[in-house]
């Protein structure tokens, strides 16, 4: 949504600011949901500002983990599943023999498990017991815990231990001025990924007014205290769908994966795609420049509004009477005294 005053918020930058601000070589970084929206913008900052020894925690890979690992971004992974479309080596599979990279491998449920209780500030949470008949399990026993059930005597429990990012990177369909960030459908790892982590950076399709998020308080995963930085970033999850405003490029997607077969063609995918274009716009206008501006538009999602909910109560009437506004609230002291007539 335009038009909007954004001068006296220090949360809104850009991208370039954000990463440079908020993420620091050595970092153990979360990069939320699974599959989709995912904040592609921010990972190709992040490449262009050469951040170095990063731990990526991520339960499901596109390909984000192929442009980290090969750019030489990482020293360790924690995940549970990259997505291997075609027979042959990945670029991440040469960048784990090239730079050494550790990989420690979980399943999603587990992955979700560490998230949840890094995210409600618990030291573990307990996992399905399936987990010890495994590979997972077998070869990498000491990433888990058995104890028994005290509330069931001879029962064993598996846990696996919260997991505390430094920042993580999140992409949302909309966030307004404070941060309070806005997301639907498939959400995946998204709210507890965030929540997890020490810093929160936000890119969202669109910035839009507080009462947007305030008639629609259901949508939002992350309040906008614990955001950091907002970066607003149309098509930033491209080439992976944002639903509602456009689907996956499923061309592109196949061009990486042709491309980078070889190293020279993955260092020839980098020059043009991330290094040759100095931000997300860049890159959006690389690839309509590329392909037509018709091929992104057939991208777009067609309209298909969810059915409105009724969120009136007598509560947000009495507010409304008090003439309690957000400013009131923003600029009040924690107590604060109003007439009732």
């Amino acid at each position: 949504m335009s038009g909007l005053d954004n001068s006296h918020n220090d949360k809104i930058m850009p991208m370039s600011e954000a990463v440079n601000r908020f993420v620091k070589d050595g970092d153990t970084v979360a990069i939320a949901n699974f599959i989709s929206p995912i904040a592609y913008g921010a990972l190709h900052e992040i490449i262009r500002q050469k951040k170095r020894r990063l731990t990526a925690v991520i339960a499901s890979s596109i390909f984000e983990l192929d442009l980290w690992a090969g750019s030489g971004c990482l020293k360790k992974v924690i995940y549970s599943y990259h997505t291997r479309l075609r027979a042959g080596e990945r670029v991440f599979d040469r960048a784990v023999r090239n730079y050494k990279i550790k990989v420690e491998d979980y399943t999603n449920y587990t992955m979700c498990a560490m998230f949840a209780a890094g995210a409600m500030n618990l030291p573990f949470m307990a996992a399905k017991k399936s987990i010890l008949v495994t590979d997972l399990y077998r070869k990498g026993s000491e990433k888990f815990k058995v104890i028994d059930n005290p509330f069931n005597a001879g029962e064993e429990v598996v846990l696996v231990p919260a997991i505390h990012p430094d920042v993580a990177l999140v992409h949302v369909q909309r966030v307004d001025r404070n941060g309070n960030a806005q997301s639907w459908g498939a959400t995946g790892t998204t709210k507890h990924a965030a929540l997890a982590s020490k810093r929160i950076i936000v890119s969202a399709e669109e910035l839009v007014e507080d009462d947007v998020v305030s008639h629609s308080p259901n949508n939002t995963l992350i309040p906008g205290f614990r955001v950091d930085a907002i970066c607003i970033e149309p098509w930033g999850s491209h080439p992976v769908d944002c639903l509602g405003y456009y689907d996956a490029d499923y061309n592109s997607l196949a061009l990486f994966l042709a491309t980078t077969t070889t190293e020279e063609g993955f260092r020839q995918w980098l020059d043009e795609w991330v290094f040759g274009c100095q931000d997300r716009a860049k890159y959006i206008e690389h690839y309509a420049d590329k392909f037509g501006d018709g091929a992104l538009q057939r991208l777009r999602a067609k309209s298909r509004p969810s059915y409105p909910v009724n969120l009136g109560s007598n509560l947000i009437s009495q507010i409304e009477d008090l003439g309690i506004t957000q400013e009131l609230m923003d600029s009040a002291a924690d107590l604060f005294e109003v007439e009732v007539e």
